[in-house]
């Protein structure tokens, strides 16, 4: 038994308190290794421990911290003293203590699990209600789709001016403050501030309940947490907004790895701790994951996930825990998939060719990776490209093609021309791509693709070759696009000066 007494003078991150007299608080804030900072512990995510935290404060102060309340002793003298209890192992980067004066709203609760919300003057319970209120319907939602219970006891949630951002601590999730909506916050951002909500709620499974074993494999609760967004989209608004969000994500990624720097997703190469929480991390292993799933099913997927989840619960992970179980769910080897996506830096870049031979019906693809970079150490890739063919009558056909060369050719059987040709026609893939079949075929997938994800696809190949004919089409999809992240993508693409002074010149 070790006892270690200590004081904390001013600690420079870690701990915070509240410059405002009238609104006095103090809050904990340590991802990724800052907990050191103001508490004696070996702060890294592998060592962690149940928590028993008694924290004194003036009498009318609210205090919170993880697990569950045992005892709140009032003293007498103007203070009192509130005991609590986690009895699940938690790391020094997830232990978190609040104490001000809070107003308290509640939240309800799913399986007997506590749910509420807190924030200092001037917010009102109201507020915390419009910012937080569907927070119970989530956590019935994401037992669900995980197959798994709430890990934990309770789910309060915190906000204060200075937090930056949101962070999962086990139990007791803080916010910054400018996440509490008023009423125009929460018409106009609200939807983000749900998939905020969203997030740090699934990062009680992934990075609370099951931690990574060290920094290298963040992406076991990052990217995990940042896929959920879209799974949860796709359950309640459908496919869609779950094909924009990833979307999103694959833009996001691909700018980082374009314009600064290009790393994998499970790397030891890193000065700081910090340095892998990028855009790599984020949305680069959220559009991975969702490429795993659409290569294993949902079935096998889902299922595997279940079963890391309740494996790996109250103990530490990495990247092959994970791999090993969805193989033996799956009864496939994955250590190509793993090897090439998360342990080799770079994304596929195609460049694919279209042309149509009625004497022989033949469609003929030309496929080329053009990402090959030996500097960098980006390679080629195997992936299995689905290729979707509509004919004259409306009918779809698919063909797979396994592309893993610098250049693949590939002849379908096709007697009359294709009315359109797309490549990853779902978005199941991380690549980026470029086909021109020809005005005809991109306008008709535009208006008419077998998906929110291909019809995104052919706003950004007539973006990329503008004319006036092209412009005049992407601005007739918007005004009747009903879908509202379409229109975004549109009007991104028209705002950019080169489309406009390339469409001048055409005109």
């Amino acid at each position: 038994r070790v006892r270690v007494a200590f004081v904390a003078d001013r600690p420079i991150t870690g701990m915070m308190f509240s410059t405002d007299p009238a609104s006095p608080w103090a809050a904990t804030d340590h991802e990724t290794e800052r907990a050191r900072y103001w508490l004696p512990c070996v702060d890294h995510p592998s060592v962690r421990t149940t928590l028993d935290l008694t924290v004194r404060a003036a009498t009318g102060l609210t205090i919170l911290a993880n697990g569950l309340l045992i005892d709140d002793e009032d003293h007498g003298d103007g203070s009192h003293s509130a005991r609590w209890v986690l009895e699940e192992l938690c790391p020094a980067y997830l232990l978190c203590l609040a104490v001000g004066a809070f107003v308290r709203a509640e939240g309800g609760s799913v399986g007997g699990r506590e749910i509420a919300f807190f924030a200092p003057a001037p917010f009102t319970e109201a507020d915390l209600q419009r910012s937080f209120g569907p927070t119970a319907a989530m956590m019935e939602w994401m037992q669900g789709r995980l197959r798994t219970p709430f890990p934990y006891p309770k789910y309060f949630q915190f906000a204060a001016p200075g937090i930056g951002g949101a962070m999962e601590n086990i139990s007791l999730v803080s916010w910054d403050a400018a996440w509490v909506a008023d009423p125009l916050f929460r018409a106009e951002l609200g939807w983000l501030l749900d998939l905020v909500n969203l997030h740090e709620m699934a990062h009680s499974y992934f990075g609370d309940a099951v931690v990574c074993r060290d920094f290298s494999h963040t992406w076991l609760k990052e990217s995990w947490a940042t896929y959920m967004e879209s799974v949860w989209l796709e359950s309640v608004q459908g496919a869609d907004a779950r094909d924009f969000q990833l979307h999103e994500e694959r833009v996001a990624y691909f700018d980082e790895a374009d314009s600064r720097y290009t790393r994998p997703i499970v790397t030891r190469t890193f000065d700081s701790s910090w340095d892998m929480f990028d855009r790599h991390l984020y949305p680069g292993g959220a559009v991975r994951l969702h490429a795993l799933r659409r290569l294993l099913g949902d079935e096998d997927f889902w299922a595997g996930v279940a079963t890391y989840l309740q494996r790996y619960s109250g103990q530490v992970a990495e990247t092959d825990d994970f791999r090993r179980i969805l193989e033996e769910q799956s009864g496939r080897s994955l250590t190509r998939f793993f090897d090439q996506w998360l342990r080799a830096p770079g994304y596929p870049k195609l460049e694919a060719t279209y042309t149509h031979d009625a004497r022989q019906g033949l469609v003929t693809l030309v496929i080329e990776q053009k990402q090959v970079d030996a500097g960098k150490g980006i390679g080629l890739f195997d992936l299995p490209l689905v290729v979707a063919l509509r004919d004259a009558d409306g009918v779809w056909s698919r063909r797979t093609v396994e592309v893993s060369e610098a250049r693949t050719s590939v002849a379908i059987p096709s007697t009359a021309a294709p009315t359109q040709v797309v490549l990853d026609p779902d978005g199941d893939l991380v690549i980026g791509q470029t086909l021109q079949p020809g005005d005809d075929l991109l306008l008709a997938t535009l208006t008419d693709g077998p998906s929110m994800a291909a019809r995104i696809q052919a706003v950004l190949q007539l973006a990329a070759k503008p004319t006036r004919k092209r412009v005049a089409a992407l601005e007739a999809a918007s005004r009747a696009a009903p879908f509202w992240g379409l229109r975004l993508v549109i009007a991104r693409a028209e705002r950019r000066q080169s489309i406009i002074r390339a469409a001048s010149n055409d005109w």
